[in-house]
């Protein structure tokens, strides 16, 4: 049986499209609109792109899909629209079941996590009239145990918090985030105002939603991300909002610090009573807010947690997989856990050697890349490294990445000024060999995604200062052979070099711009940053 999975929908509010295919509950592709429009997060758009990339990598046709399963389960008439959608792109509708928003984050968790058991917290902006969900699931049975009204909403506070400070929401909470470290919450007080826990469960503060005020005005699920969506009582709490582009205050780091802690103190509870409720200590999270590392590090961290699990998609384009892997359990099939992210796009040599000439470039070819780009990574150069399958999330795990040296203690602000264009207190990640991942981290919790921050040894600093955040703490990436064995290789070889089994690892993609799928893409960040080196598969350019 073929199922393919679809998220995003036909509205602006809606974003992260994303596709993937499943044969009889195993994952065969995957992958998200945005890498093939080059729109980030392809707002308002249908996934026709990661649908036809699902198709031709199965060397399918439409007509062989069984079912194309979404959430928006509560949207009047979308069933219909979608199979008028799929007949106008593709020709052919196959059946169309849709399901509810939280309850596809809930199984894309779940199921990829493995366990038998878990408690499952699914928390975000809203999607189908919630913002959240707790679930005991067990076997192929998920049973709802609380569940979250939209305006009451996780996501919401922290978009809303966003752009107080002058970020643009459902873009750039990850900016706040790493801000936050730079400041001391001291505004716990006036925080508590805007949103506190409460038993199995929290409160946020209505008043301050503007689209619930001026209801007349909003009469749609979202304002554009244009607008502001916050009401004058924000700024009474809290004293004036930043202005995009304004100088950032010991004030402004101190909100961001606050707002931060506010969110960790408020799902932790919720983890914890949520663990109580189900008797069941090994938790899986999804839901734009489980991007949230640090709050993950808290829920990590948290007495009664045994294991966590969160997928390479916690966000929207997560629901896409949850969905298939829902109608997969219904027909009692196995649904395949996820231990690795490489489900997108790859490129051939032949395809690579065309690109390269059509756009006149010199390269030299490698039997094995990984022998000069250590030499490349000793002598201090930024590398882009492109190899293999595109990883299906947002993080680079080592096919689509920018790496470096992780022990020069200027590379950091090196690659956000020259290569990123992006604020100079934004961190990097640690790719770093499970097996010597004890060196750095007192935590052994294994993280494959790199959507769980860790405390870093007082050591690591000093060893590994590009890729330590001023907290001591680092978003790491697990790397083991049996799942990306180039890269393996890679960090192996390099450890051999510098006795560092660790790389600076972040996205291959300029700041504001998707990160890159194709060949073309990739040479177009090449040579339009300060990047030294480039590796295509066995292929490299050097400036």
């Amino acid at each position: 049986m073929y199922v393919i999975g679809i998220s995003t929908g036909l509205k602006h509010g809606h974003h992260d499209g994303g596709a993937c295919l499943l044969e009889d509950g195993k994952i065969i592709a995957a992958s998200e609109e945005e890498r093939f429009t080059l729109a980030k997060h392809a707002r308002g758009e249908l996934p026709k792109n990661a649908v036809r990339f699902c198709l031709t990598e199965a060397r399918i046709s439409i007509e062989d899909i069984d079912y194309v399963c979404s959430p928006l389960s509560t949207y009047p008439h979308y069933a219909r629209r979608l199979r008028d959608y799929f007949k106008f792109n593709f020709g052919h509708s196959p059946k169309i079941e849709l399901y509810d928003h939280h309850l596809c984050h809930a199984a894309s968790t779940y199921f990829g996590s493995g366990y038998d058991e878990a408690t499952v917290l699914c928390l975000d902006n809203s999607g189908d009239s919630s913002s959240g969900v707790v679930l005991h699931a067990k076997g192929n049975h998920l049973e709802s145990v609380n569940r979250f009204e939209r305006h009451n909403s996780l996501g919401l506070y922290y978009g809303m918090m966003t752009q107080y400070l002058g970020y643009q929401m459902t873009n750039d909470e990850y900016k706040v985030m790493g801000l936050a470290s730079y400041g001391e919450p001291n505004y716990m007080e006036e925080l508590a105002k805007i949103l506190r826990p409460m038993d199995n469960g929290f409160e946020f503060n209505g008043s301050l939603d503007k689209r619930l005020r001026d209801s007349e005005i909003y009469t749609t699920d979202f304002s554009t991300r244009q607008e502001c969506i916050f009401t004058e009582e924000l700024e009474e709490i809290l004293g004036p909002r930043r202005l995009q582009g304004n100088p950032l205050t010991e004030r402004h780091r101190d909100i961001a610090a606050s707002m931060q802690k506010q969110l960790e103190i408020v799902v932790t509870q919720l983890v914890r009573d949520a663990v109580s409720a189900t008797d069941c200590p090994d938790v899986c999270l999804a839901g734009g807010v489980a991007l949230n590392c640090k709050a993950n590090m808290e829920v990590l961290l948290e007495a009664s947690v045994r294991q966590l699990y969160v997928p390479p998609v916690p966000h929207d384009a997560g629901v896409a997989l949850g969905a298939a892997m829902l109608k997969c359990a219904e027909h009692n099939l196995k649904v395949e856990s996820l231990d690795h992210a490489y489900w997108g796009p790859s490129y051939s040599a032949d395809m690579i050697t065309q690109t390269l000439d059509q756009v006149g470039a010199r390269y030299s070819t490698h039997e094995d890349p990984t022998i000069p780009c250590v030499e490349d990574l000793m002598a201090g150069r930024s590398i882009g490294w492109f190899q293999g399958r595109m990883e299906y999330g947002p993080r680079a795990l080592g096919n689509r990445s920018i790496i470096a040296n992780p022990c020069d203690p200027d590379m950091k602000n090196r690659i956000n000024g020259t290569i990123k264009y992006r604020e100079e207190f934004r961190p990097f990640c640690p790719s770093i060999q499970f097996e010597h991942q004890h060196r750095y981290f007192d935590h052994d919790r294994e993280s494959p995604f790199m959507n769980v921050t860790l405390p870093a040894k007082a050591t690591a600093a000093k060893e590994i200062p590009a890729v330590i955040h001023v907290d001591q703490t680092a978003r790491l990436q697990s790397v083991r052979a049996e799942t990306n064995a180039r890269f393996h290789q890679l960090i192996d070889r390099f450890a051999a070099a510098s006795g560092t089994p660790v790389l600076l690892n972040t996205s291959l993609n300029i700041n504001e711009q998707p990160t890159v799928n194709g060949p073309l893409e990739a040479l177009h960040t090449y040579f339009c940053s300060g990047l030294d080196v480039l590796y295509l598969e066995n292929f490299r350019l050097a400036k």
